[in-house]
């Protein structure tokens, strides 16, 4: 289930990061189940007539298409629960098979085309589509209450499902409204053809172009303009391939749900897994015959977007970098509490972590190459940035302005209020992170109490809030979300400990579309880096120091608009999709 989240003017969504498993007791906020499994198909079609604004003329139109649809789901022959809550009634359709995502979705959308009240939205989506069901309380209060008496509860629930033949019984009542549904995807199809697989040569690693990803995931072949699964299923494929995804890799996304669209595009075959094998084996010679004279030079650093002056010899560098961050460790909670402080400590993590990539305590990095470490906006690392380096004592200073394509220049500083502390202070274990990218989904307060139990100190809640610095809500919500997502283990009167590796949470963050994000937006950073840098030789030559040094809109420029990675080598070419 996924527990909800309270967003603007009464609304709540219900994010991937409070999804945790179901359990006997009812939740303490409203709760929504996934509408669909990790293969791509529902057991139920949850129809959500909502009452938006709860005004009595949306009630009344909510109660006059529930009771259509009743009478229509009856002449069909369907089995169905209904429950309802302040004006608005949820239907559920209980299916003797499961149906897939594509024809599901189809014939939702298709009942939302006849009940305007009828939100189509939990079947839009493999991953992110859910609903709230019979118990869970509500946001205006109580709880959705079912429409029958337990005892028909019982019988139903016990094996009256509606059969195929039902299905297409509704099939045909709203055959005119699915025509109109299939018109809309086909000319959504006409303004987005499909392409050749895009291939980014960034630290993330190279990744698929988004329409094959979208593919991956949902697998609505015809909204991207192909004229069946098995074509689209090459495609993806293909792109696959493209990006140095082995054919183990591409299994294992389809086998734990992070590509439930590509298995869905195989289930309509008799065995999808020899479907599968077959169609690697005859494409990877096509693949690589195709590939033969390109470049297959790949940019792996996980810094991609950093460039790095140097620092001053220092004896045992990391040992220096090491105790800073030990020092850091045993006094951020004091040194930056709160909702405030988490960002902080966060932007810290990852100065520390590129001085151990680079071995110096001194480094210079664009603020869009920290954004990408963090998961925060330039604009919001660039303002840490000054507030961390003009405090009275900083844990670091700055050593050189940004000029031109220079970044600014930071080093990692001991304060002189912790001098006899950091001499004196254990060294914490393992790798140096800032923000682990499944934590963008999950949240700060999750990353912070997963490193304080990763670091030892899950023995209790008051414990990790101790550590942590977080509220004890805060550490209790995060527990939460990590048991639910099984990242740890445990209970308050027993400590916490890890269940998951950083293996575990990089699938994690793909499963959220993290990873392509991230990718995403080093394209478009090296895009804005290639404009600034063109801007420099066309505008550097005109201007002289004193010049530069008047004109405070460049000056600006030059502190926001900096991306200092070298410029990597063009993406490879030629790829084609093959159909």
């Amino acid at each position: 289930m996924r527990l909800a989240k309270k967003q603007r003017e009464n609304r709540v969504s219900y994010p991937a990061s409070t999804e945790r498993d179901l359990t006997a007791e009812l939740p303490n906020k409203p709760a929504a189940v996934r509408v669909y499994s990790r293969s791509g198909h529902c057991a139920a079609l949850g129809l959500d007539f909502d009452a938006k604004d709860r005004t009595p003329e949306q009630i009344a139109d909510v109660a006059y298409d529930v009771f259509q649809a009743e009478a229509l789901l009856d002449q069909a022959g369907a089995w169905y629960l209904t429950d309802h809550a302040h004006g608005g009634v949820h239907i559920y359709l209980l299916l003797e098979q499961p149906l897939p995502f594509l024809e599901a979705r189809e014939l939702v959308e298709a009942m939302a085309q006849r009940w305007a009240t009828l939100d189509p939205s939990p079947h839009q989506s493999i991953t992110s589509g859910c609903i709230t069901v019979p118990g869970s309380p509500h946001k205006l209060g109580g709880h959705r209450e079912l429409a029958i008496s337990e005892r028909s509860l019982r019988e139903r629930v016990a094996g009256l499902r509606t059969p195929a033949r039902a299905l297409r019984q509704l099939r045909l009542i709203f055959r005119d409204e699915i025509r109109v549904v299939q018109a809309k995807r086909a000319a959504k199809a006409a303004h987005e053809p499909h392409s050749t697989p895009t291939v980014y040569e960034a630290g993330a690693g190279r990744v698929m172009g988004h329409r094959y990803l979208a593919l991956a995931v949902e697998g609505d072949w015809a909204a991207y303009g192909y004229s069946s699964p098995s074509e689209a299923r090459w495609a993806v494929l293909w792109s696959a391939m493209a990006t140095g995804l082995s054919r183990e890799d591409v299994a294992a996304r389809m086998s734990d749900g992070r590509w439930a669209g590509l298995w869905a595009l195989h289930a309509h075959r008799h065995d999808p897994w020899a479907t599968f094998s077959g169609d690697w084996a005859r494409m990877e010679p096509l693949f690589n015959a195709s590939n033969t004279a390109q470049d297959s030079s790949v940019h792996t650093s996980d810094t991609s977007a950093n460039s790095h002056t140097g620092g001053p010899s220092v004896h045992d560098t990391h040992g220096v970098i090491r105790a800073w961050r030990s020092l850091l460790h045993e006094v951020e909670a004091y040194e930056f509490p709160g909702a405030r402080g988490w960002t902080r400590r966060l932007l810290l993590r990852a100065i520390a972590k590129q001085s151990h990539e680079i071995g110096s305590t001194l480094t210079a990095t664009g603020v869009r190459g920290l954004s990408l470490a963090t998961g925060m906006s330039p604009q919001t690392v660039a303002l840490q940035l000054r507030e961390l380096s003009t405090q009275s004592d900083p844990w670091i200073a700055l050593t050189a302005r940004a000029r031109g394509r220079e970044a600014a220049a930071y080093e990692l500083r001991i304060p002189d209020r912790y001098a006899d502390v950091a001499a004196t202070v254990r060294w914490i274990r393992g790798k140096a992170h800032a923000l682990r990218p499944a934590f963008e989904q999950l949240g700060a307060p999750a990353a912070l109490v997963y490193e304080a139990i990763e670091h030892g100190h899950g023995s209790s809640p008051i414990t990790i809030q101790s550590r942590t610095g977080l509220s004890r809500t805060a550490v209790t919500d995060a527990l939460g979300t990590l048991s639910g997502w099984r990242l740890i283990d445990g209970e308050p009167t027993a400590g916490y400990w890890l269940t998951s590796t950083d293996a575990d949470l990089e699938r994690l963050a793909e499963r959220f579309g993290i990873t392509h994000a991230r990718a995403s937006k080093i394209a478009t950073y090296r895009a804005q880096r290639r404009i600034w840098w063109a801007y420099l030789e066309r505008h550097t030559i005109a201007l002289h120091a004193n010049d530069l040094a008047a004109d405070a809109e460049i000056l600006a420029l030059l502190d926001e608009m900096r991306l200092h990675d070298p410029d990597p080598p063009p993406a490879p070419t030629g790829l084609s999709a093959v159909a």
